[in-house]
C-alpha cells in the first residue's frame, strides 16, 4: 500500500510529525539515510552535526518508534527525508535495490512532495 502527498496541503505545510501519525505505532527499528530539516537535533547536537551523522552512517541513523515521533516534534521544516523501517539493519544500497527487510518507507522530496509505502 501506498499513501502519498503534497507537502503543502490548503497553504499549509505538512509536518513531519503529521506524516509519521500516518504510519500505526510500532516496536520497529527506524533508519534515517537522509534527513534536511530546520529544528531541534537530537542528543544535543546541530542540526548539521546531526545531518552529517546520517549521510555517513552506513547502516542509517538508528532510532526506536519513540524516538522518531520526539524527533518529529522538534521539527520546524523538512525538506529532504529516507526513513525506513526495516527487520534488520540494511545499507543504502540494500534499500534501492528494495530488499524484503525493508517494512515501511517515508521519504520526503524538495519540501514539496511525501510518499509513505508500506511492504
Amino acid at each position: 500500500m501506498k499513501l502519498s502527498g503534497y507537502m503543502l496541503n490548503d497553504g499549509v505545510k505538512v509536518t513531519f510529525y503529521e506524516l509519521l501519525s500516518k504510519i500505526p505505532y510500532n516496536h520497529d527499528n527506524w533508519y534515517i539515510f537522509e534527513f534536511d530539516a530546520i529544528g531541534i537535533a537530537p542528543g544535543n547536537m546541530t542540526m548539521q552535526e546531526f545531518e552529517d551523522l546520517v549521510l555517513n552512517a552506513e547502516y542509517g541513523y538508528r532510532m526506536d518508534w519513540e524516538e522518531l515521533f520526539i524527533l518529529s516534534k522538534a521539527i520546524n521544516d523538512i525538506n529532504n527525508l529516507i526513513l525506513i523501517s526495516s527487520t534488520i539493519p540494511i545499507n543504502f544500497v540494500s534499500v534501492e535495490k528494495g530488499v524484503e527487510y525493508v517494512m515501511i518507507r517515508l521519504e520526503i522530496h524538495d519540501s514539496t512532495y511525501w510518499e509513505i509505502e508500506f511492504y
